[in-house]
């Protein structure tokens, strides 16, 4: 039943996240754009501490599935309001995001009654949170211009100490490492599908016409290569010991890429198929694809595969070649959409295949 809940769990955090994206292609004012990244990163970091306690504690009685079930919806109302609530009404997300961390505290403290070894962990961690929420709770009473400042505490309160590490420590149960990699894997290839999906909402607007099948298809490729260079690599390499919040954030920057690129790509559905290509399309495409790649590549070095040079030198080569196609196809007239869509498409297709064979030369050191 804990699989079965966990993927229901995740459709919802996608979902929050394509609205969240669709609220970003509306915006223009990178003030406002920063703020819905914000919220996105403040989901995401929902997602990770229940997935956390779940990691551990494999709690799965009925109390428990209503709590998820309740930030299913605290999460979905938190999307809603990504656009216009962060700006005009933080009060009302303050709030939303105090109960959502609140949850998360309540799953702790009802396993700290349960005087096991773990105990003592959870206690001391449904306390952090409590605290954390609880600022939270406080931010929507003060004054909008301090409440940025009081929402990063609120959010340091949060923070898990036990993960500078991936063995126990502090008392915390270890990390069921075969878990975790399942749970990241399964957001990030529901992340992938929410990239596909977001261009293809974006083309149904219209009528289907050459511009929107050569998006369309940048976007089905793009995608495929990166599911492929992903799954052939991360959930089979495991964790290094240490690099087990490095690993976590780099997941981050990874999924926060995919979708914007399925952002950007999806303005470009309007554009004609011998127009040269929007600057600010181009460039931001080309910056998300570049963090795409720059993430995959440092998070080799957080894994058990070895040697690390090979794929490393690759990716990091990819998003150097990435950025120079954008630039290119930016400043130089002549080229258009067809023509920079495509060359992007041959990096991504010719970082797969030899990424894959990268692979295959490496080995994956047992846990030590």
């Amino acid at each position: 039943m804990t699989v079965w809940l966990e993927l229901f769990y995740d459709l919802v955090f996608v979902a929050a996240i394509l609205v969240m994206s669709s609220a970003v292609s509306h915006l223009h004012q990178p003030v406002r754009i920063a703020w819905v990244v914000a919220v996105f990163v403040s989901v995401w970091w929902v997602w990770l501490l229940t997935t956390m306690f779940t990691n551990r504690f494999r709690t799965d009685d009925m109390t428990h599935r209503l709590l998820v079930l309740c930030q299913m919806f605290l999460v979905i109302l938190v999307a809603m309001e990504a656009h216009e609530g962060v700006v005009r009404d933080g009060a009302y997300l303050s709030v939303t995001y105090a109960a959502l961390i609140g949850t998360v505290a309540i799953m702790y403290a009802r396993h700290a009654h349960l005087h096991d070894r773990a105990a003592q962990y959870a206690r001391r961690r449904a306390r952090w949170l409590a605290a954390s929420a609880a600022v939270f709770a406080l931010a929507s009473v003060v004054p909008r211009d301090g409440r940025g400042l009081i929402w990063l505490i609120a959010f340091g309160l949060s923070v898990e100490t036990a993960l500078r590490r991936s063995s126990p420590t502090g008392g915390a149960p270890g990390v069921d490492e075969h878990h975790l990699l399942e749970r990241m894997g399964a957001l990030t290839i529901i992340v992938c599908g929410e990239a596909f999906v977001k261009v293809a909402i974006a083309v149904s607007t219209g009528s289907v016409v050459e511009v929107d099948v050569i998006a369309l298809a940048f976007q089905f490729v793009l995608t495929f290569a990166i599911w492929l260079i992903y799954f052939e690599d991360i959930p089979h390499a495991g964790i290094r010991p240490n690099r087990l919040p490095a690993w976590l954030g780099l997941h981050l920057v990874l999924q926060l890429a995919l979708a914007g690129t399925a952002i950007g790509v999806s303005k470009l559905v309007k554009t004609e198929p011998l127009d040269h290509l929007p600057a600010s399309d181009i460039l931001e495409i080309t910056a998300t694809l570049a963090a795409l790649y720059l993430a995959l590549g440092l998070l080799g070095l957080c894994t058990r595969r070895r040697p690390v040079r090979p794929l490393l030198l690759l990716r990091l080569s990819t998003s150097a070649v990435t950025v120079a196609v954008g630039v290119a196809a930016w400043l130089i007239p002549w080229v258009d959409l067809a023509e920079g869509v495509g060359a992007l498409t041959v990096v991504a297709i010719v970082h797969a295949v030899i990424g894959v064979r990268l692979d295959d030369q490496t080995e994956v050191l047992e846990p030590t």
